[in-house]
């Protein structure tokens, strides 16, 4: 059987967090279990990002999946 592998077929291309942005930005104070520390940091190591960036793409996919996606910029500045 030819073609790509079962593995490759199902990959998904998933976003990676950006390297800079402007956005305005909030403290956001919270613990992680010391093994979920270890992996973002190994993540934001092997991908030359930054935690915050890496937590806010997390946080924003994680709350869009749940029905809290973001609002789009021109519903933010009618508010």
């Amino acid at each position: 059987m030819g073609g790509l592998g079962e593995n490759q077929a199902k990959r998904v291309v998933l976003a990676m967090p950006p390297r800079r942005t402007t956005w305005a930005r909030v403290q956001l104070n919270t613990r992680v279990r010391v093994e979920v520390e270890r992996l973002l940091q190994r993540f934001v190591d092997d991908h030359q990002t930054t935690v915050q960036s890496s937590v806010d793409l997390a946080l924003t996919e994680f709350l869009a999946a749940r029905g809290y996606p973001l609002p789009s910029p021109e519903d933010h500045s009618q508010s």
